[in-house]
């Protein structure tokens, strides 16, 4: 599994998990395990999660969860007169999760985590929405490069 496929069931659990407020974990199984929530098609579902991938969208996740008034803060910081919870549940858990990564996980790059994010909002949300989300991630980025 590629790590932008793994990233979406992350973010349709972590969405899952705000709706119902129920296991972030068994939100991340039933979605790999579903064809169609999944989104990979061709009949790939729970057998295609390798015990790595699973490790890491359960790292993700577990992660971002318990990082998320940090990350919900920082949303707040850079997203100027905008509160994350008048944010999309999509863009909202797409933020998180590029911070996420861009600060704690893998420390990833950050113009890797915003092009990922870039790419998982113009596929999930508004058209509008992944100028904002770039936007917000970009002044991130930009403090980053400072320090």
């Amino acid at each position: 599994m590629k790590r932008r496929e793994a990233r979406e069931l992350v973010i349709k659990a972590l969405f899952a998990f705000e709706i119902e407020k129920s296991d972030p974990f068994r939100q991340l199984a039933y979605i790999a395990g579903d064809e169609e929530m999944s989104g990979f098609g061709g009949g790939a579902s729970a057998p295609s999660l390798s015990a790595a991938d699973d490790e890491y969208v359960r790292r993700l996740t577990s992660g971002i969860l318990s990082r998320r008034e940090e990350l919900d803060g920082l949303i707040r910081t850079y997203a100027v007169d905008w509160e994350p919870d008048r944010l999309g549940g999509a863009e909202r858990n797409i933020l998180r999760m590029s911070l996420y990564e861009m600060l704690y996980d893998e420390k990833l790059h950050p113009a890797i985590a915003i092009n990922e994010a870039v790419d998982l909002v113009k596929k999930y949300c508004s058209p509008e929405a992944a100028g904002f989300v770039n936007g917000i991630l970009g002044k991130k980025a930009a403090e980053m490069l400072k320090e």
